[in-house]
């Protein structure tokens, strides 16, 4: 996965059901992004990215609810 984003440089990789830390993490022009998870806690944890005109990420902010 890594040296695919390395290689294409989306703007965003979006990673989910893995058992680490919530985070992010830039690789180049790459925003990475695990929301996490919190199963044993019942929280239901996110990520909204606000993304401009499908090239660059503007913003984004970790949820949890």
């Amino acid at each position: 996965m890594r040296e695919a984003i390395e290689q294409f440089q989306p703007a965003l990789a979006l990673h989910g059901h893995i058992h680490e830390a919530r985070g992010t993490k830039r690789l180049g022009r790459t925003l990475c992004v695990n929301p996490g998870s919190s199963y044993e806690q019942g929280q239901l944890l996110g990520a909204i990215i606000d993304i401009d005109g499908g090239k660059q990420v503007k913003k984004f902010m970790l949820t949890s609810g």
